[in-house]
């Protein structure tokens, strides 16, 4: 029998933006507005004072994350300090969104004791300068993950955003990933955020989703492959096929998904972001 596991953050690990909702890079993706439901942490002495109260209340850890600067990085070296304190004297795992740090931030926040990176994969050159204002953005990404696995980081968890581009960059991008396949992999698909350049935008079709995931599983048979919280929701067959076939985990599974393969497959909850268990 399968066995696959089902992510879900809850409020026992929850998310903190150190930029509260703003957010200087501005892409036509998101465009910051997720920012706005996140604990709001502007100085590295509020996101000690949070943290504290977390872990006062039994929590497991939290997701650091905030608006990125124009150059594509969320720039956390006011806060370094504060993380390694709160890693020091709480038990909170963190996992960190940190855009795509270049050689020297990399290796700071690898000394930070967070305890995974969720890294953007961009699929595409095109697809990150049109949609996430990062210009060479395949580069940006190698270097990123690279310099944080280089640096010691525990975890870095490629984030790969489907249904941004056309079906053809999608695989493009999933054969470029499968040349140096990573130990583990987030697939996430797009969903159109109200406010935003992009609102209009079609959500990811089911048949992209499964279809990019099949192509990641046959090139990547070794990779623990993740269907991740950011996707359009209740499509309960679709969750079902892709757990009976391809996938070693789900973030918050549609309610009917687990009963539907009851007997089939089985499924352990897990508590908190996926990234920090992978």
């Amino acid at each position: 029998m399968r066995k696959v596991s089902c992510y879900r953050p809850g409020p026992r690990f929850p998310s903190i933006s150190i930029t509260g909702a703003r957010c200087e890079l501005g892409c036509p993706h998101c465009a910051g507005r997720p920012l706005s439901a996140m604990l709001p942490a502007e100085t590295p002495e509020r996101l000690c004072e949070i943290a504290g109260r977390l872990d006062a209340d039994g929590a497991l850890g939290f997701l650091l994350s905030g608006g990125c600067a124009p150059d594509g990085v969320l720039h956390l070296e006011a806060y370094l300090d504060a993380i390694k304190h709160i890693k020091r004297t709480t038990g909170l795992r963190i996992n960190a969104h940190v855009g795509f740090p270049r050689e020297r931030e990399a290796a700071m926040l690898a000394s930070s004791g967070i305890d995974s990176f969720s890294i953007t994969y961009p699929m595409t050159d095109g697809i990150g300068k049109r949609f996430l204002a990062v210009g060479d953005a395949m580069a940006r990404y190698r270097e990123a993950s690279e310099a944080l696995a280089g640096a010691g980081a525990g975890k870095v968890v490629p984030h790969a955003l489907i249904g941004l581009g056309d079906p053809r960059e999608d695989a493009q991008g999933i054969k470029a990933l499968a040349e140096e396949p990573p130990r583990s992999l987030v697939v996430i698909a797009f969903i159109p955020l109200r406010g935003t350049p992009l609102e209009g935008k079609e959500p990811a079709q089911e048949s992209r989703i499964i279809g990019s995931l099949e192509l990641a599983r046959e090139l990547m048979p070794g990779t623990k492959l993740v269907l991740g919280c950011m996707r359009p929701r209740g499509r309960i067959e679709m969750e079902r096929h892709l757990i009976e076939t391809v996938l070693d985990g789900i973030a918050m599974p549609a309610v009917g998904t687990a009963a539907a393969l009851a007997g089939k497959v089985h499924i352990s909850d897990v508590e908190g972001c996926c990234a920090v268990h992978l």
